[in-house]
């Protein structure tokens, strides 16, 4: 099922870079943003991250990030251990059972597209330290971005349209953490 404005998403429970069981329901009366990533190792994913982790002070108080990574937890802390201690939650679909109910899209082309037109974008990740050494789920995935109210309904979706690295603007998600 894809998921709309106003949908209130059932219960996600996964585990986090540690193994710790995590619940989406723990974030509620904060505003989220949950985004259905790639690979723990993927270089656009982990950029993002960075991203995020440098301007999280900017979101307010009252606002957090969940991020879903189609990967074993043991790839998940591989990687995330290089951001050292993220201000938010990453979690392990290895199974890849969210992505499939929330009908996250595979594609192909917009693998090529964004490997074509945004070196811009992968350079500077791989010269960070972001290269997937250790692929282990599906390369792809068209990132999520779901912005989710404090009462856990969905405020706004955006299921990547050009390629699979194609987020919301940092300033809309700024704009809806401090609103």
């Amino acid at each position: 099922m894809k998921i709309n404005k106003g949908d209130k998403l059932d219960e996600i429970t996964l585990p986090d870079k540690e193994g710790n069981t995590f619940n989406l329901s723990q974030t509620l009366g904060k505003k989220v943003l949950l985004t259905f990533y790639r690979i723990a190792g993927c270089s656009f994913c982990n950029l993002r991250l960075n991203e995020i982790n440098n301007r999280f002070g900017e979101l307010g108080k009252n606002f957090t990030h969940v991020g879903i990574f189609h990967s074993p937890v043991d790839n998940l802390k591989f990687y995330m251990d290089k951001h050292n201690d993220l201000p938010f939650t990453v979690l392990a679909d290895e199974q890849f059972k969210y992505f499939q109910k929330y009908e996250i899209e595979r594609s192909m082309a917009k693998t090529l597209y964004a490997m074509l037109f945004k070196p811009h974008k992968i350079i500077p990740a791989m010269i960070k330290g972001y290269i997937p050494t250790r692929i282990k789920g599906h390369l792809d995935i068209a990132v999520t971005d779901i912005l989710i109210n404090e009462q856990g309904n969905v405020e706004e979706v955006y299921y990547a349209k050009k390629d699979i690295a194609d987020h919301f603007k940092f300033e809309k998600i700024k704009e809806f953490a401090l609103s």
